[in-house]
């Protein structure tokens, strides 16, 4: 879950999509990945730091941290009881701005995102500049509330973390997926798997938001909070249930679309017919859509095209100027 669910992560696309060329891009992947191993060392020091430190002897006093179950907290903890005033003033300022600084940039983008994205390409294309930075402000005042109860109802920021790795996993994943490998997907079945892994992953339950489950997979018990945890698999259940609804609906409505059987007004979202060209003339064919290649464009029938000839030369005009006394006395003159 975490290793798959930290690949479409938006904090890492952000750079890549930013290299300026692939081989940068791969360089770049493959530095980070020994990057985040060296960067775990002091995480793992800090912890062992505070699991063998004699508490009792420190301001801190007893019970130890993880007899309070406030292991999650070790670093504010050590830096606070452990450090000298000055390293705490600095070390705590440090972690409180890189904190916010996350935590703005992430709402940022989230409501960036969902303007452009999702507004803006969904339902309203012809949105002016001033109605979508009015959506991102608006949006910005709701992802910040839904932040902040969720702060305010979890236990720790590791469950955070990792909860937000756990939806990445199970929605944008499977979408990654089909976009990458899967030609014949659209938005449809995007919208599809998407809300069957969210409804999936939801009905599973989460501890760390004192939610319970709604469907009780095998070998779930309940904790001290009386709140039952899963042992079953049912994140990577839900990812791939996610992952072949968005490629069967996909399909489905793609056949239905192309066979007839639908209406092409039916295709409200543009996935299927925006396809091809909606218009057709007896000489021409319009084309609206940026992304067709040439042998997807219908063909034009063959016995409304023109020959080259034809085109440039109309003989029945150049018969009417030769027949024409008016034109030919004008001519003469």
């Amino acid at each position: 879950l975490q290793t798959l669910g930290g690949i479409p992560w938006q904090a890492y696309f952000q750079r890549v999509l930013s290299s300026s060329s692939a081989t940068y891009a791969q360089v770049l992947s493959f530095l980070a990945a020994f990057g985040c191993l060296v960067m775990a060392l002091p995480a793992v020091l800090i912890g062992a730091i505070g699991a063998s430190t004699a508490w009792n002897e420190t301001e801190y006093g007893s019970p130890d941290p993880m007899t309070k179950k406030e292991a999650d907290m070790i670093l504010p903890i050590v830096l606070q009881y452990l450090c000298p005033v000055y390293i705490s003033f600095f070390g705590l300022g440090a972690v409180s701005a890189a904190v916010m600084s996350s935590a703005d940039s992430s709402i940022l983008s989230a409501s960036s995102m969902f303007a452009r994205n999702i507004y803006q390409l969904s339902f309203r294309q012809n949105a002016s500049d001033r109605e979508i930075v009015w959506v991102m402000r608006i949006t910005v005042f709701l992802f910040g509330a839904s932040a902040t109860a969720m702060a305010l109802l979890a236990s720790s920021v590791y469950g955070l973390w990792y909860l937000s790795s756990d939806l990445v996993y199970i929605i944008i994943f499977p979408q990654l997926l089909c976009v990458l490998f899967i030609k014949g997907t659209n938005t449809y079945g995007a919208i599809a798997g998407y809300l069957f892994g969210l409804v999936l992953r939801i009905t599973g339950g989460e501890p760390y938001l004192y939610l319970q489950p709604l469907i009780y997979y095998p070998g779930c018990y309940p904790d001290e909070n009386n709140i039952y945890i899963q042992r079953f698999p049912f994140k990577t259940l839900a990812m791939l249930t996610s992952f072949f609804t968005n490629i069967i609906v996909s399909y489905l409505a793609k056949y239905l679309f192309e066979s007839g059987t639908l209406p092409p007004k039916l295709d409200f979202l543009d996935a299927v017919v925006a396809r091809y060209s909606r218009e057709h003339m007896d000489k021409a064919t319009l084309v609206k859509s940026d992304n067709i290649v040439l042998n997807e464009l219908a063909p034009v029938n063959p016995r409304h095209s023109l020959t080259l000839s034809s085109t440039f030369t109309n003989k029945e005009a150049f018969n009417y100027v030769d027949s024409s006394p008016e034109l030919s006395n004008t001519e003469d003159n």
